[in-house]
């Protein structure tokens, strides 16, 4: 992903829209084995997530916000257009509950000030006042939390059913063209056009819960196939990627979690790819602003290190609470028993 703002690699990896259609793949995956394996209600769940994304969110808020105040430092705005927009307090309010709530960010891309004050909603507005936003990526949060609310309900599906989920929201997106490119905008970040990735991701799950557990000759060729594709797929027109990365991921993550799933490196990894996705914005900020000549693996390692920072900080506290979340699990059917 920071190979879309800066050079780290000279290899047309994967772009930034793309990774995170691939990470709600993975997510729709991962959140079928937690609840399978870990909580034995929604409430454990949701409580779990919540100590998971909000204390590091808000962190990453507070450190925005404190960027913008002090140095005037933003990835897409500045000091003084923040604060004339924010004069306006229907816009003040919306950027807040937004910003706090995380819920409805992806909105802002269609939301721009109105002429005589307040906010007007247009499908394409290039300027929206997302760009404002302390942080520019947070609508995809907005996406996953989405999904979270539904995760518990979505579990308990028949195979069938979540198939048809995937083939309808799949045509939805597919038809998205046919809309006319002013709706594009909106509708290249509306939930049900994205439900067939956590949903397909789902039924990638109930795929390999069903696989030998023993790793198998197809997990390492399925690691070079997922490798291939998001180190190359710049390769691959974007109007296309957006379906095809996707469809890899799914594709081939029973056999990749089958052998590299317990590795730690691969779970530490994948804790810390919450806080880089999080911070690693404001580091390019902060690099575009004090530096001459950013180079792309400084800003890697900077966004690295305030990731590890992040992580060290949080994670044991929150972790020492979701293991009391899972004591006293009672048995459910196990999901995998739904296809």
């Amino acid at each position: 992903m920071l190979n879309s703002h800066f050079t780290v690699a000279p290899l047309p990896m994967i772009h930034g829209h793309e990774a995170v259609l691939c990470f709600f793949a993975i997510s729709g995956f991962y959140m079928a084995l937690i609840l399978d394996t870990r909580y034995g209600s929604a409430r454990q769940f949701y409580l779990s997530r919540f100590l998971t994304l909000y204390p590091a969110y808000v962190l990453a808020v507070a450190l925005s916000v404190g960027l913008v105040m002090s140095l005037d430092v933003h990835p897409m705005s500045s000091r003084a257009e923040m604060a004339m927009l924010l004069s306006d307090p229907v816009t003040f309010l919306v950027m807040a509950w937004t910003s706090l709530g995380i819920l409805g960010q992806e909105l802002l891309f269609c939301l721009s000030p109105a002429p005589n004050g307040g906010l007007q909603f247009l499908p394409a507005a290039r300027d929206s006042i997302w760009r404002n936003a302390p942080l520019i990526q947070g609508w995809s949060l907005s996406l996953e939390i989405m999904f979270y609310a539904l995760a518990p309900l979505l579990v308990r599906l028949r195979s069938r059913t979540l198939l048809a989920l995937v083939c309808a929201s799949l045509a939805l997106r597919l038809a998205v063209p046919l809309a006319g490119t002013e709706n594009a905008v909106f509708f290249k970040r509306f939930f049900p056009l994205e439900l067939w990735l956590f949903a397909g991701g789902i039924l990638s799950y109930r795929f390999h819960a069903l696989l030998p557990r023993r790793p198998g000759r197809f997990d390492y060729p399925a690691f070079a196939v997922l490798a291939a594709a998001l180190l190359l797929a710049g390769l691959i027109p974007q109007s296309v990627a957006q379906f095809v990365l996707p469809c890899v991921v799914l594709a081939t993550m029973p056999f990749v979690f089958r052998s590299f799933g317990q590795f730690r490196f691969d779970r530490f990894t994948g804790k810390l790819s919450y806080p880089f996705y999080l911070f690693h914005f404001s580091v390019v900020a902060l690099f575009e602003t004090l530096a001459d000549s950013p180079e792309g693996w400084d800003i890697l390692l900077v966004s690295l290190a305030v990731a590890l920072l992040v992580h060290a900080l949080f994670e044991p506290g929150a972790e020492m609470l979701k293991r009391r979340l899972r004591k006293g699990r009672p048995d459910l059917a196990p999901l995998r028993q739904q296809a």
